[in-house]
């Protein structure tokens, strides 16, 4: 497969997630050592690796250790599984922010990665379109990213957060929903739809009420869901 076309896109957003990722710190765990060690030597923020591993247990110990803010994981890993991986992290630190490479678009496996928290799924045959640049940048500034298929397996799937809202949506709730899911903080919503934040936060605890939602990005995937928003 010739990806030369694609080469702009893939290093357009390169100073962005550079900027994202000041003063955060990031864990790396990858299956592959090769791609391991492209990924620390090309990433654009190296400053905040503070690990590289390909095992489940390494990545769970230095988590541990390290508390970083974002977790990189690859599906198959030398040892253990990067599904397992982030659901065991979310239980050890649950403000972790994740992004999880999937080796196929496999319903079954989509549905588990946003089951166990997973703020972004990406998979692996569609990095060449630059969905890892978009999923980091939304990742790292508060929001979710799934590709388009994750999508689809969240509005497929039955279980447990199909039932309607309480009351429907405002449009404000709705434009503020639609925000969440690209990453804005409350400041920064509050500058584009030209209210108070503290509007904003009195619409962010109408939404969580409604959509019986426990947090902002639970909120963002429940809206994904059930078609209340979508990407731009």
């Amino acid at each position: 497969m010739d990806l030369t076309p694609n080469i702009p896109v893939l290093i357009s957003g390169l100073p962005q997630v550079a900027d994202l990722m000041q003063g955060s710190s990031t864990l790396a765990c990858i299956g592959s050592r090769a791609l391991l060690s492209l990924f620390v030597c090309a990433a654009p923020f190296p400053e905040s690796i503070v690990g590289a591993v390909t095992t489940e247990g390494e990545a769970l110990s230095l988590l541990e250790q390290h508390k970083p803010a974002f977790l990189f994981v690859t599906e198959s890993l030398e040892k253990g599984n990067g599904l397992s991986l982030v659901h065991r992290a979310h239980q050890l630190q649950p403000e972790l922010r994740t992004l999880l490479i999937l080796s196929s678009d496999r319903h079954e496996r989509l549905q588990q990665a946003i089951d166990y928290g997973c703020n972004g799924v990406v998979v692996e045959n569609r990095l060449a379109e630059g969905s890892m640049v978009h999923a980091i940048r939304a990742v790292v500034g508060g929001g979710i990213y799934f590709d388009r298929v994750a999508v689809g397996a969240l509005r497929s799937s039955g279980r447990g957060e199909i039932s309607e809202p309480v009351e429907p949506l405002s449009q404000r709730e709705l434009e503020i929903l639609q925000l969440v899911l690209q990453g804005y903080t409350n400041r920064e919503m509050a500058d584009v739809l030209t209210v108070s934040a503290e509007t904003v936060k009195t619409h962010m605890s109408h939404i969580l009420s409604k959509l019986q939602a426990k947090d902002r990005t639970h909120a963002a995937v429940i809206g994904l869901r059930r078609g209340l928003v979508s990407w731009v």
